[in-house]
């Protein structure tokens, strides 16, 4: 297995597909929550492991992934076994921390193309999940082109990807974060808009402006998104609803209204 560590100095996460009969799958994936330590959450239709009372246990459906927004965990499993949620595949993604691993856990490979979709129910009118052949067989292709996902099938050898010699990671985000957070301060009043892809410190620079503002008030579309946000701005984190908000008849003066979209 690889080097966490080295993967973390790189700034890099990686895929792991775990593909064979649900029990297989399961057991693998308990093989490597037992080898790493980490938050191993779990997007799945229902826990895939038991937790004990003294065991954290972190579990979402793929319904439920726009809580995880905003947030950050190092180690996933993403139980695609009875259907594949790509949006929500996408989101947990971009949850993970340098140095994680996501596991992806699928039927067995010859099979899989044929077989139901239980997610297809979420976007085709239909009365019973269908095969998405077509998508599935795609996304094949996609993983064997790739040396660099870790491929597992039942009843073969196990494909390694390959170990670059990557060049150690120097995130630049504080020095960014701090020349946005002084342009900020010294903005007028007005709409200031900060975009940027998943992970690159949006949350923690509104935290940041936050803490600089004792008048600030945060909202989101749920609150457990803000965990980042809310760890930066320490005592000055100050959420209220966005329905809550729209509801008050006379409107807070606040120096900053931080909208938190993740």
């Amino acid at each position: 297995m690889i080097s966490t560590q080295l993967m973390q100095q790189a700034g890099v996460r990686r895929l792991a597909v775990i593909s064979g009969d649900p029990a297989w799958c399961l057991g693998r994936a308990a093989a490597w929550r037992d080898a790493l330590p980490g938050d191993w959450l779990e997007l799945s239709p229902a826990p895939l492991f038991f937790a004990s009372s003294e065991e954290s246990h972190l579990h979402k459906t793929p319904g439920a992934v726009r809580t995880l927004l905003g947030r950050e965990f190092h180690h996933a499993i993403f139980d695609a076994r009875q259907g594949f949620h790509a949006e929500a595949f996408a989101a947990l993604a971009g949850t993970l921390t340098a140095g994680s691993w996501l596991l992806l856990l699928v039927p067995p490979w010859q099979a899989w193309s044929q077989q139901p979709d239980s997610d297809s129910l979420r976007w085709a009118d239909v009365a019973e999940p269908i095969a998405t052949p077509h998508f599935v067989h795609h996304l094949q292709q996609l993983i064997l082109a790739d040396d660099q996902v870790l491929l597992d099938r039942q009843h073969q050898p196990c494909r390694f990807p390959a170990q670059p010699d990557w060049p150690q990671w120097h995130c630049q985000a504080p020095q960014q974060q701090q020349a946005i957070l002084e342009q900020l301060m010294a903005l007028p009043s007005g709409v200031a808009v900060l975009t940027a892809a998943r992970g690159r410190g949006k949350s923690a620079l509104a935290g940041m402006l936050a803490r600089q503002n004792r008048h600030c008030l945060v909202t989101a579309p749920a609150k457990a998104s803000t965990e980042v946000l809310a760890a930066f701005a320490a005592d000055h984190f100050h959420f209220m609803a966005p329905d809550a908000l729209l509801a008050l008849e006379t409107p807070l003066q606040v120096e900053w209204l931080i909208v938190d979209e993740a």
